[in-house]
């Protein structure tokens, strides 16, 4: 082999390794999904939770209120809950996480439910949403059908809430959210943790065994 060939494979040895080092640095690997994540960090001040966040047990929920799924979780985490309502141990947070991209009226939902938590009715704004998913999913002014729930729910003052929701007040609360999510790895709805471990169903059965196992230790 010739000095020059062999100068021109030690170029394209060292060209090819510098794109592979290149490819690696550029798209660093995932954390590996199956590791717990610390779930305190994850609970800011202004997320809704039935308890505190120094419960021995936490369970974070992230979902989208337009999400087929997410409504199919609703009555199994409303069943939980009220196991544990009376139980200081046992604290559940809402996340939003609005798939924008597939479901066009989920934030503007996310926006109902801050704004009727604004006066004191998130959880029964959440739970109305739900159950009415189908009929405000596809609507052109779901904001109109939202104020009837707000007035269902007993919001007090209407012309608050459609303020609130009008000009998105809580467009930034929503996004951080968001950003918690992808952080550490939420891409589908509803994901749930409890106590930092991804939970792989929202079953009720699987749900309960692990709250327990927690409050056990």
């Amino acid at each position: 082999m010739t000095k020059e060939a062999k100068i021109l494979i030690g170029v394209a040895g060292a060209v090819l390794l510098g794109g592979v080092l290149l490819a690696i640095f550029a798209n660093p690997q995932p954390k590996d999904p199956g590791a717990p994540v610390d779930t305190n960090s994850l609970i800011r001040e202004n997320n809704h939770m039935t308890g505190s966040k120094d419960a021995k047990v936490n369970i974070v929920e992230f979902a989208d209120y337009q999400c087929p799924a997410c409504a199919a979780a609703q009555p199994i985490l409303k069943q939980i809950q009220a196991e544990y309502k009376d139980n200081p141990n046992v604290n559940f947070v809402f996340k939003n996480f609005p798939l924008d991209s597939i479901h066009p009226n989920a934030r503007i939902a996310a926006e109902a439910a801050e704004a009727a938590g604004e006066q004191g009715k998130f959880w029964e704004m959440n739970n109305l949403l739900y159950t009415n998913q189908t009929q405000w999913a596809e609507s052109q002014a779901p904001l109109d059908i939202f104020v009837t729930y707000a007035e269902q729910v007993g919001v007090g003052n209407i012309g608050q809430f459609r303020d609130s929701v009008e000009i998105r007040k809580y467009d930034a609360v929503i996004s951080a959210d968001v950003t918690d999510g992808e952080s550490v790895g939420v891409n589908s709805t509803p994901t749930i943790f409890i106590n930092g471990e991804k939970m792989s169903s929202y079953q009720y059965d699987v749900l309960k065994a692990k709250i327990e196992e927690q409050l056990q230790k």
